[in-house]
């Protein structure tokens, strides 16, 4: 028994070496890398530090009182008040923690130390303490005299701040924009100064900015001490070391006030110009129903019905351009698609006859193109078409026309028109009695500096037209 007692004893001696060995050793450590260590026990208000801690604290040999009084004597007045927030957060989180305090040395310095923590807990796994690591960041947030200037006479809202969402140092701009003081701004939460409408998408960017450690860039709007809004918009990084942030906010109010002018007057012009496409849309309907009198005055001239009724049709193709136009979302383009269906229904309505049927095949893509593509477009699928109508009849009598366009690339889009009717007439675009209706195509295609083939050997008259989705119109 006496030996088993000496043995015991004799493991717990060099076990106490080896750990005394080891407390040298992180003794050692702590001084190299100039960091302490600290412990405090809620219950008992047992506060505890290591040598290095000590020295970061100045702390004086002959001092008689509680380590926990000379503790709270040396913080600042802005450290202190945020004191009791920050231990009922130690008491209720078993995350580690991270906390930022300015101290006042007894040696007259002025310094800024970051406490990493970890809970301590019982057997109940309840927290009855916390233990951690200090490290003194002065030289790393007040900097030397050259980093102190570039701080304080740099016009931009420079700051640092803490994942407590407490200003640590901020820029005397911030003053002079906001006008608050310096100690104002620092003994309260940045999220104070948000305009309420921006604080919930700014805490969520906050949450990410300290999840993921990227730089991140954001704007939102804070309120002066007077009520005025600004308009900030912020560059962010993290250093992983002290979890502090370095940022740079500008003020963007101004060009923010212009972008709104900006808008709302092309929401004018916008306005404006759909009110133009509406107007001409109408006007154009009026002289499509003069043309109409006119021919209704003229019945028994037939040609000059025909006449009448080809540029109703053709001032009809233009008007369905100016009335998309006006409706469409985007005042730039329209879907062309979309066009053709329209165009086909008011021909198929104009040329209806219980003597013939007239079936539309389509296979168009969705293709956006701009106003003066459009319109030369629309005539000349309305005179192909028409002239398909008229002419492109099967053995029955019959029409079926079908219409094809797709994006073959370049910039380039080819459409296709044609019919299966028995009449096909070979080189219609070369003919020497040129109608007014080919010449008009001519004229179109060149105007969009398009080109125009007919195609051989298709069971009727087909054409096939390529032409830019962002041609060069000629004058």
């Amino acid at each position: 028994m006496e030996r088993e007692l000496q043995r015991l004893l004799k493991e717990i001696e060099v076990a106490e070496a080896k750990l005394a060995e080891k407390e040298i050793l992180l003794q050692k450590a702590e001084e190299f890398s100039k960091i302490g260590r600290w412990s405090y026990i809620f219950g008992s208000k047992l506060l505890e530090w290591s040598d290095e801690t000590y020295k970061m604290f100045d702390y004086p040999a002959d001092y008689a009182g509680a380590l926990t009084d000379f503790y709270k004597d040396s913080l600042d007045e802005i450290t202190f008040d945020r004191l009791p927030e920050q231990v009922q957060k130690l008491q209720n989180s078993m995350s580690p923690q991270v906390m930022n305090h300015t101290i006042h040395t007894p040696t007259g310095k002025t310094k800024l130390l970051t406490f990493n923590s970890t809970p301590i807990c019982n057997l109940n796994n309840e927290i009855i303490g916390v233990e951690g690591f200090v490290k003194d960041i002065t030289e790393q947030i007040a900097g030397k005299k050259g980093l102190d200037n570039f701080f304080n006479l740099s016009t931009e809202l420079h700051c640092i701040v803490h994942m407590d969402r407490y200003f640590l140092r901020v820029s005397p701009a911030w003053t002079e924009l906001l006008g608050y003081t310096e100690k104002e701004m620092l003994s309260r939460s940045f999220l104070d100064f948000i305009h309420p409408g921006d604080l919930k998408d700014s805490e969520l960017k906050i949450n990410e900015f300290e999840s993921d450690g990227l730089p991140s860039i954001y704007e939102n709007r804070y309120i002066s001490k007077s009520g005025e809004i600004f308009h900030l918009s912020w560059s962010a990084k993290m250093d992983d070391e002290t979890q502090l942030a370095y940022c740079t906010a500008r003020d963007i109010t101004k060009s923010k006030l212009a972008q709104s002018e900006l808008l709302s007057e092309l929401s004018s012009k916008d306005l404006l110009l759909r009110e133009i496409h509406h107007r001409v849309k109408n006007n154009l309907q009026i002289v499509s129903s003069l043309l109409s009198l006119q021919s209704g005055a003229n019945s028994e001239e037939k040609h000059l019905v025909k006449l009448y009724q080809d540029s109703q049709n053709r001032i009809k193709s233009m008007a369905a351009i100016h009335e998309m136009f006006y409706q469409s979302e985007q005042l730039d383009k329209i879907e062309f698609g979309k066009y053709i269906e329209k165009l086909i229904g008011d021909l198929s309505n104009t040329f209806i006859s219980r003597d013939k049927m007239i079936e539309f095949s389509m296979d168009v893509e969705p293709v956006y193109v701009n106003l003066d593509t459009a319109i030369p477009l629309g005539l000349i699928i309305n005179e192909v078409v028409t002239n398909s109508i008229k002419h492109g009849g099967n053995e029955d009598g019959n029409v079926t026309i079908f219409i094809k366009m797709k994006s073959i690339g370049y910039g380039k889009l080819l459409l296709t028109i044609g019919d299966t009717g028995v009449n096909s007439v070979k080189n219609v675009l070369n003919t020497s009695d040129e109608s007014l209706g080919v010449l008009l195509i001519n004229s179109l295609v060149e105007q969009i500096d398009g080109e125009i083939e007919q195609m051989e050997n298709c069971g009727g008259t087909t054409f096939q037209f390529i032409f830019s989705d962002k041609p060069k119109i000629k004058p």
